[in-house]
């Protein structure tokens, strides 16, 4: 497969991971946080953020396996070991292990904690995760773009 286009799948991969992260931490969270009304209807409001979320964990996880697929033949197709002696090469090091991070806080948020009601108070750390994870995807792609360039 020609390396543009396992770029272009990278890349996809990369915008529904972190755009559905932006997506949920300033409009689907605040906007159903702030609904009143009847018991019914906040049942009704909760039932569906729970399918948004389910669905969107199905995506997280499938878009977080084809990075790591992806990066691991961007990083083949790359070769050469000289870059990885350079700054290069630390900055590479660095995106890995904020990846590895990701993962792992992506799996005590998905696994490790029970799913909270759209309308209940998020608690502390299911916050503190999601807005890290999302602060470390907006780095990943920080870095990313940086070894682009280099």
């Amino acid at each position: 497969m020609p390396v543009t286009i396992i770029i272009w799948i990278h890349l996809t991969a990369a915008i529904a991971w972190i755009g559905g992260m932006i997506f949920h931490r300033f409009v689907l969270r605040p906007a159903i946080g702030r609904v009143s009304g009847p018991a019914n209807s906040r049942e009704l409001l909760s039932g569906i953020f729970l399918r948004i979320e389910t669905r969107y964990k199905t995506l997280r996880w499938l878009s977080l396996a084809v990075l790591l697929v992806t990066g691991i033949v961007n990083l083949l197709n790359e070769g050469g070991s000289a870059r990885m002696e350079t700054s290069w090469g630390a900055w590479l090091m660095l995106k890995l292990l904020f990846v590895l991070i990701v993962l792992g806080l992506t799996a005590i948020q998905d696994v490790g904690m029970a799913p909270a009601g759209a309308l209940s108070e998020p608690t502390r750390a299911s916050v503190w995760i999601a807005d890290t994870l999302l602060a470390l995807g907006l780095v990943i792609v920080l870095i990313a773009a940086y070894l682009v360039q280099s």
